[in-house]
């Protein structure tokens, strides 16, 4: 076994082809660099007012920063002045399969509008929720479990391209599948444009997509494979590429070349890739087609100081490239401010 994880290893150096190795975030394109001490700006274990955060989203024209509050069936939204609203769901946290519930929501994506769109975990949909609504609207999947192509198994993720298509990470289907703007519940089906192949340890195969992030001008797809513990860089197209982008499939750890279940994901303007390394208790930043990960929060162990987190299981970025993690098993949203 150790053989098979050495040669693995080696050949993703190798494939490395002479690149430099980073070691340094400040180092990486754009030189960045982020204070270790992360700063509460939502929740907090006693506070009651997150509990077990997912996904997060910061929307860039509002800078308002929409939480998926798990286990309290509802989307906070922070405004940069500091208040706090319920976008979707029900604000005392009661959970359902009305229009007007949710059911554990993993992830929202929003529009300048304060249009949220929820992946609604446990009601296997996704929902629409205009601003200072007291009800939601399906916009894609029917409400019940399955494989056909107006079902889903778990959405994970959701967000929409240029074109207002709904992109959505369909987890136990181990499929990305794409969805009309306007829907139709009698007639639409979602449109597979990544994996599809079975779960597997194959660059052609997704396993638990978690994280998602779309570079549209490139047409890539960069999806988190959460029981794999590795990142796939899918080119988007019948005959183009898929790539093990970062971790190595199958073999979980803690080296700097290792992921442990990681979750989301996202992509900044220099190519630098970011994880949130969930059972390493640690945020990863990946340079252009490097190997090795670099730690910029967390410090590896589970912890509820200031410096520490505990299960991350998303990452967002400000207009600043202030770093936002859902530090889950805190209850809270920790900010990173950059300092670099």
């Amino acid at each position: 076994m150790m053989l098979r994880y050495l040669l693995c290893l080696f050949t993703l150096i190798a494939s490395n082809n002479g690149q430099r190795i980073y070691k340094e975030s400040s180092e990486c394109p754009g030189n960045l660099k982020w204070s270790t001490t992360g700063k509460t700006v939502m929740g907090g274990y006693a506070s009651g007012l997150l509990s077990l955060p997912t996904g997060l989203f910061i929307e860039p024209k509002t800078q308002i920063l929409y939480v998926s509050d798990n286990t309290n069936n509802r989307i906070q939204k922070l405004y940069p002045n500091g208040e706090v609203t319920t976008a979707a769901g029900q604000a005392n946290g009661t959970g359902g399969s009305t229009s007007d519930t949710l059911w554990n929501p993993v992830d929202a994506f929003a529009d300048e509008n304060e249009n949220v769109f929820v992946a609604d975990w446990n009601n296997q949909r996704i929902q629409l929720w205009k601003k200072n609504a007291k009800s939601g609207k399906t916009v894609a999947g029917n409400g019940t479990r399955g494989s056909a192509l107006n079902q889903f198994s778990y959405p994970s993720r959701v967000l929409l391209d240029s074109n207002k298509n709904i992109i959505v990470a369909d987890t136990q289907n181990e499929r990305i599948t794409k969805w009309p703007s306007k829907f139709d519940p009698k007639t639409s089906v979602g449109t597979v444009m990544a994996g599809n192949n079975g779960a597997g340890l194959n660059p052609y195969q997704l396993n638990n997509p978690l994280g998602l992030y779309y570079d549209e001008p490139n047409q890539i797809f960069y999806i988190t494979n959460h029981d794999s513990h590795s990142i796939t860089q899918w080119f988007i197209g019948d005959y183009e590429p898929r790539n093990i982008y970062a971790g190595i499939p199958g073999r979980y750890g803690n080296s700097s070349a290792q992921l442990f279940y990681p979750e989301g994901i996202t992509l900044d303007k220099y190519g630098n890739l970011y994880v949130a390394d969930c059972q390493n208790n640690r945020i990863q930043m990946f340079c252009p087609n490097s190997v090795f990960g670099i730690t910029i929060a967390g410090t590896g162990q589970f912890g509820n100081s200031s410096n520490e987190l505990s299960a991350p299981a998303d990452v967002a970025f400000d207009s600043q490239m202030n770093l936002y993690v859902s530090d889950t098993f805190n209850s809270r949203v920790q900010k990173f401010e950059r300092i670099q």
